[in-house]
């Protein structure tokens, strides 16, 4: 990751990744009756919202640092 564009890149496709994940979360939880399709769907979730979060401070620092 060596600039501002190829950052917003990534952070745009972890965010997308991270809304998907979100949307079988909340659909695994209203079928909470019936075995669990995505055993590792928490920890992965919780893994993107930190890169999101990571790459989101950086992305301000670099914007801070422009002006």
């Amino acid at each position: 990751m060596s600039n501002r564009f190829e950052i917003l890149e990534e952070y745009q496709a972890a965010n997308t990744e991270l809304e998907r994940l979100k949307g079988l979360a909340v659909r695994q939880q209203d079928h909470s009756r019936v075995v669990t399709i995505y055993p590792h769907l928490h920890e992965r979730v919780s893994h993107l919202s930190e890169k999101c979060e990571q790459l989101d401070m950086l992305l301000e620092a670099i914007n801070a640092s422009e002006d």
